[in-house]
């Protein structure tokens, strides 16, 4: 009997750590455009992004381990809509936007490794006339990887990414690392290298609410044409705010208010050879505000 209680128990908190749904909005305001040669000048832009992410399990069983196999279904989509001035209405699109539709696979190969896997294929463009998207702005992802639980708060691993966002079809090694510690009442600690890095240090008051100082790297991108040439369109910034959070029943609501330390926005040749072009910043640094709302669909008991 009690055995069967900890498998039960194991796979409602794998439901709700992966049946979920969050919505955030982000808002960069009007910062002063960086030409080529590094000088500012007086053209302007401001940023509003939003971001839908869902993961739904399909199928959820037992193993012989601690955690379960899992298939989910997982849809991500944003857009950004930029405000241009001057210059910068001319280097920078008015708005990019995607949507991802994916299947996911989780399954423990033994108590401490565990393997990730999945397909998804999407839609990135820097425009929204759906009469206008062709097949150059379809990319197709297709990931796996293999994650190490090194200590209870420490897990590392690696990944292999393969996608076509530079037109052709491209291996890319990742690795991943991510330290948590967490408490009912006290510090927490956070911090990811991952595909979507994340660091955090906070002070958890109860079950419903607690504060921390989050770092967040953010990086979109879409695909383009330009006079007939293939173009790939990235947008990136580095957030640092106080971010409150507040949870009840299966809500989580959150907000952020820091800075954000430059925007680089620019176009690339869409072809393997600029994968590792970045230059500089584009933008000046600037204040940041987010809000974001989660919901999980298993109750947390």
């Amino acid at each position: 009997m009690k055995k069967k209680w900890i498998i039960i128990a194991t796979l409602v908190q794998a439901v709700q750590t992966f049946a979920q749904i969050e919505v955030r909005s982000e808002y960069l305001p009007k910062q002063k455009y960086i030409n080529d040669n590094g000088d500012k000048t007086e053209a302007k832009s401001s940023v509003v992004t939003t971001t839908f992410t869902a993961t739904i399990p399909v199928s959820v069983r037992p193993t012989t381990y601690h955690q379960p196999k899992i298939w989910a279904a997982t849809l991500n989509a944003s857009y950004t809509s930029f405000n241009n001035d001057g210059i910068a209405s001319e280097t920078i699109p008015k708005e990019m936007g995607s949507a991802d539709l994916g299947v996911l696979y989780m399954s423990p190969i033994n108590e401490k490794l565990m393997f990730i896997g999945g397909a998804s294929a999407g839609i990135y463009s820097t425009h929204t006339d759906l009469n206008k998207i062709e097949m150059d702005n379809l990319v197709v992802n297709i990931y796996s990887s293999f994650i190490w639980q090194l200590r209870p708060k420490i897990k590392a691993g690696v990944a292999l990414i393969a996608n076509n966002a530079f037109d052709k079809p491209m291996l890319i090694p990742m690795p991943y690392f991510q330290y948590h510690s967490e408490k009912k009442r006290g510090m927490e600690y956070h911090a990811e290298l991952s595909y979507n890095p994340k660091f955090s240090v906070g002070y958890r008051f109860n079950d419903t609410f607690a504060v921390r100082i989050v770092n967040r790297p953010k990086f979109f991108f879409s695909t383009a044409k330009i006079d007939g040439q293939k173009k790939y369109f990235d947008h990136h910034y580095v957030s640092l705010g106080l971010e409150p959070e507040y949870r009840f029943n299966n809500w989580t609501v959150s907000g952020t208010l820091g800075a954000n330390f430059g925007r680089t926005d620019r176009y690339r040749d869409r072809e393997p050879s600029q994968f590792l072009k970045w230059g500089n910043a584009t933008f000046d640094p600037s204040f940041y505000v987010s809000a974001g709302i989660k919901y999980n669909f298993a109750e947390k008991r």
